[in-house]
């Protein structure tokens, strides 16, 4: 219990850490471009509102999951037990991060009955599956296919594969990533997402080979 406080402890810290840094950043573009004595050119101007959009986007992600990690330990048996259909919200979250994917053309294949259903608080289903496209996003490779399978487990649970190819210059920096502990920025949403799973009292897996194909395999309740 000791070790998963000081762990917990550890992340939090790293989180908050993050989240003043990059507020730090949005703060000083908005100083940047608003100071008349700059005279920032159109297209200065417009890389700083770029960055901001992005740092904006990407704190938010972080507040949304620290908040979401807090209501599951501390709200557990409080949350809704809704009726998910898993095709139309795999849907959704692939439209959200479809600009960020057709930059690297990548495409879809989703085998998901119409009648696949899961009993889970929507909020933090939806913030599992970005979570989990958010790592895949940033780790994928250009012109790759990713696959979404899902069937029935021991009648009580839905099993949901995700898989796709990824790169990165250093083969060992995916081989390494431990999601227990945060060895690296990417493995982030890996964490938030398994830990979601986790306190739902789901099973989350994370494989990938050596040629760099993840698969990541999640069971949550089925309704």
């Amino acid at each position: 219990m000791e070790k998963n406080i000081t762990e917990k402890e550890q992340f939090f810290s790293k989180i908050s850490h993050d989240l003043r840094g990059s507020f730090t950043s949005i703060l000083g573009f908005s100083d940047i471009i608003s100071d008349p004595n700059e005279e920032l050119s159109r297209d200065e101007v417009d890389e700083f509102v770029k960055r901001i959009a992005s740092q904006s986007r990407d704190s938010f992600e972080l507040l949304v999951n620290f908040i979401n990690w807090l209501k599951l330990e501390k709200f557990k048996y409080g949350l809704a037990n809704e009726k998910i259909d898993l095709l139309e919200l795999f849907y959704d979250v692939q439209n959200h991060k479809k600009k960020e994917l057709l930059k690297k053309n990548v495409s879809f294949v989703t085998a998901i009955a119409e009648n696949d259903f899961v009993r889970m608080d929507y909020e933090i289903l939806n913030s599992i599956l970005n979570n989990i496209f958010n790592f895949i996003a940033k780790t994928c490779c250009e012109n790759s296919k990713i696959k979404v399978n899902s069937g029935s487990l021991e009648n009580k649970y839905s099993n949901i594969e995700i898989s796709a190819s990824c790169y990165q210059k250093d083969n060992s920096f995916l081989q390494n990533i431990d999601l227990k502990n945060l060895n690296n920025e990417i493995s982030f949403p890996l964490i938030f997402a398994a830990k979601f799973v986790e306190l739902c009292e789901g099973e989350f897996r994370f494989n990938l080979t050596k040629e760099n194909n993840l698969s990541i395999q999640l069971k949550l309740p089925k309704y």
